[in-house]
């Protein structure tokens, strides 16, 4: 969508105005005071959405979205709340749906599986928001599909990459041969692996 842009003498003096104030003039008639909106965000929730996503394009086409859906929602917007938190909330929404698809076009591998492992509570200020996010969907996925697999697969694989027993700890508690206890950790892997990326 592309919106019309005020004048020049338009955007002197609403630079000038609040959001309730520009807001309160979109309501009363004004709608090209909407652009002003857009003028005031862009900056800053381009920051926000390249920085969440990790890609400039990627941040240009969910901002495009983020606008149209703020226009588009504007009449049921309520102008007693703060209108930053609301359009920040849509770019938000935007970039966590958008990770979401990106997410299930990857296949997983054990590799992801256990990357994510002991990083259950840890988040590094050298993580990108794109790699927290993504991290934090596989370990949602890993909970799931654990509980999809049959529980001979789930226990041993809790025991071993969740719990770090050692294989003869394992055959200790489930009561087989540590040579079971390798095939049923091979087969849980591949049946976990399958599980996730049907």
């Amino acid at each position: 969508m592309n919106f019309c842009m005020t004048s020049n003498e338009s955007r002197f003096h609403t630079q000038k105005l609040s959001d309730k104030e520009i807001i309160a003039r979109i309501r009363g008639g004004e709608e090209a005071c909407f652009d002003d909106l857009f003028e005031r965000y862009h900056d800053r929730l381009f920051f926000y959405l390249r920085h969440f996503v990790g890609g400039k394009e990627e941040a240009e086409d969910l901002l495009q979205n983020v606008f149209v859906k703020a226009y588009e929602k504007f009449s049921s917007f309520d102008a007693r709340r703060a209108f930053s938190s609301w359009i920040y909330r849509i770019a938000h929404n935007e970039a966590v749906n958008y990770l979401k698809r990106k997410s299930r076009k990857n296949f997983f591998s054990w590799e992801d599986i256990v990357s994510t492992k002991d990083q259950l509570e840890s988040s590094s200020p050298d993580r990108s928001p794109q790699e927290v996010w993504v991290r934090k969907e596989i370990r949602d996925e890993v909970r799931l599909a654990l509980k999809k697999i049959p529980e001979k697969y789930r226990e041993v694989l809790i025991l071993r990459f969740y719990l770090d027993h050692s294989y003869e700890e394992i055959a200790d508690i489930i009561g087989k041969p540590t040579n079971t206890v390798g095939t049923l950790l091979s087969r849980a892997k591949n049946r976990l692996v399958r599980e996730l990326n049907d």
